[in-house]
């Protein structure tokens, strides 16, 4: 297990992971020779052995999931990338739903979809211009974001970092 951060790392929940699966098979194998045993007293006792099995293996996919989430929160905050926190359609913009897991562009004949809330996971589209709201306050937003910004934001300025930027 890698040593502790002040804040968990992707690793630590992957390692996390590694261990609950590794308990859901080792209860699995205790259930199983349970089920196995000649006594009646026995057997019953696989039931509640096999419903942890079950518990361990949800548990270890969720602690996956959070080790996913965890990954694209880190990666969110490289400088490079887009400032907002939360995703968009990189070619619609501000038109994603999510349910679940699973997120998708609502925009007719859009096809895109992720297998993961990307609604409420911050952006990683690559920053490709400075937003400054009415109080100066500043951030780096991408295409997507920063034309939503300038339709949204009264008194919003968008310097996009090159012209062809500006004109998608």
């Amino acid at each position: 297990m890698p040593e502790p951060t002040p804040e968990p790392v992707p690793a630590e929940l992957r390692a996390l992971a590694a261990d609950a699966e590794a308990l859901a098979e080792r209860t699995a194998e205790v259930a199983a020779r349970l089920e196995a045993a000649d006594d009646s007293h026995l057997q019953r006792l696989a039931q509640p052995m096999n419903e942890a099995t079950d518990d361990l293996a949800g548990y270890t996919g969720e602690i996956a999931r959070a080790a996913e989430y965890l990954t694209r929160v880190r990666v969110s905050r490289d400088p490079h990338l887009c400032d907002v926190p939360w995703g968009i359609c990189p070619v619609h913009g501000v038109t994603l739903h999510s349910l679940g897991d699973r997120a998708w562009c609502t925009t007719t004949g859009c096809g895109n979809t992720w297998d993961y809330d990307r609604l409420h996971t911050p952006c990683t589209e690559p920053a490709a211009a400075i937003a400054t709201d009415r109080d100066g306050a500043t951030g780096s937003l991408c295409t997507a974001h920063a034309s939503d910004a300038a339709q949204r934001l009264d008194g919003c300025s968008i310097e996009y970092f090159d012209d062809t930027a500006a004109n998608s």
